[in-house]
């Protein structure tokens, strides 16, 4: 971690920085060799001023309890616990089929290729991959710490009236962002690690065994998300947003068309190198907000130490 001299990061519009990028990527900004992408974004001094925000010690657990989905979503591994006696006052666990991605998640910069510019982040290919490889998640071990920015825009749009339906195909525009922002009082600063609720967490535990059968499959997954446009990819860019993560299950609408390259995916991971959360537990920390309404905190997530990792629970703690 080291502190960078935000003059010298471009903005969106002036990308792609290295010769033979793809358009509207951040490659070589920072390196030809980086693996980190936007968690370059934090910085000691930044996790300096993150600590200041601390003012009454509530801490706020971002992770749902592994094994959450029953079933679970899009078909992934059930995981399987096991309580492994030693002898008298003395046990071990197991866990089986854990797959990092059945819950709460960081999706890594090796989670998704782009399928047209047949790369991953910053230029590395597919045989790169894997255990041993380039953009493990093991090196975003000790990164994860900064000022956290909760956007509700579940609480905004229900304020002001309009419908909401986190389990349908809906979108939460760029506009709707601002909007929330302004209506907190909040704003953003380069190195946020930026949360955004949806509602949609609420409204699944709120289904019947019934209604979350067919979740298995990704075709059935419908879930609101945030915008997938060159807009929403430039706002986060240009604001220097460190992560986002969000309580749906996909950051962008769902169901989408990963035929199109221009989903917050391709946009997100490969080309920007942003690291995307998915299913994080956000109400409890919205409600608080809204309460004392100081809509920023300090963010502590410490990835899995799994080198050739592809993603990792978050692991992470909202502190006010």
């Amino acid at each position: 971690m080291k502190n960078l001299d935000w003059d010298k990061i471009p903005n969106f519009d002036q990308l792609p920085v290295r010769e033979g990028a793809p358009p509207e990527s951040s490659w070589g900004v920072f390196g030809d060799d980086d693996q980190l992408g936007c968690l370059n974004f934090l910085t000691p001094q930044g996790v300096v001023e993150a600590a200041r925000l601390v003012q009454n010690g509530k801490v706020f657990r971002l992770d749902a309890k592994i094994g959450f989905a029953k079933p679970t979503l899009f078909g992934r591994a059930t995981v399987a616990h096991k309580v492994v006696p030693l002898g008298p006052f003395a046990n071990d666990d197991v866990v089986d089929n854990f797959n990092t991605q059945e819950g709460s998640q960081w999706d890594g910069l090796a989670h998704v290729g782009h399928r047209w510019v047949e790369r991953y982040y910053n230029g590395v290919q597919s045989s790169e991959i894997g255990p041993g490889g380039k953009l493990s998640i093991h090196q975003w071990a000790a990164r994860f710490v900064g000022r956290g920015v909760l956007i509700d825009a579940f609480g905004f749009r229900k304020a002001q009236g309009r419908d909401v339906r986190p389990l349908e195909r809906d979108v939460i525009t760029l506009a709707d962002l601002k909007g929330a922002l302004e209506s907190q009082g909040t704003t953003l600063q380069p190195g946020t690690i930026l949360l955004v609720r949806t509602g949609w967490m609420e409204s699944y535990e709120q289904c019947t065994p019934e209604q979350k059968r067919p979740l298995t499959s990704f075709e059935n997954v419908k879930a609101v998300g945030i915008e997938a446009t060159r807009e929403m990819a430039a706002w986060l860019w240009n604001q220097r947003v460190a992560a986002i993560g969000t309580d749906s299950p996909g950051v962008e609408p769902l169901p989408a068309d990963f035929s199109d390259p221009g989903i917050l995916h391709y946009r997100a991971l490969p080309l920007l190198g942003l690291p995307l959360g998915e299913l994080f537990v956000l109400a409890p920390l919205a409600d608080d907000c809204a309460r004392d309404r100081r809509y920023e905190f300090m963010v502590v997530s410490a990835p899995m130490v799994l080198e050739g990792g592809i993603a990792t629970p978050p692991n992470a703690v909202a502190i006010k």
